[in-house]
């Protein structure tokens, strides 16, 4: 069975990858504290909605992709602290 959003998933993935491997010099996403990874999360949600508006499919992709590693290092964070518990 083919998800209508394979090609959204597998373009949004391909994306974050790549600027996760462009960014990889500023160091690992999840380092940051909390709060900070929270308030960067935000930045680039606004960064996309600022890049729908402007209806620049190409933007919007590049953000997304942003928006998605975001979240990951969210995620993988409190994963990672969860697992630490006792």
């Amino acid at each position: 069975m083919n998800d209508k959003y394979d090609d959204v998933h597998d373009i949004i993935i391909k994306t974050a990858g790549a600027k996760m491997r462009l960014n990889s010099h500023k160091g690992q996403i999840e380092d940051a504290e909390p709060e900070k990874l929270m308030a960067m999360l935000k930045g680039e949600i606004a960064e996309l909605e600022e890049a729908m508006t402007e209806a620049d499919i190409m933007h919007i992709i590049e953000e997304a992709g942003d928006v998605f590693n975001f979240l990951v290092g969210v995620v993988h964070q409190q994963i990672t602290l969860y697992r630490m518990r006792k």
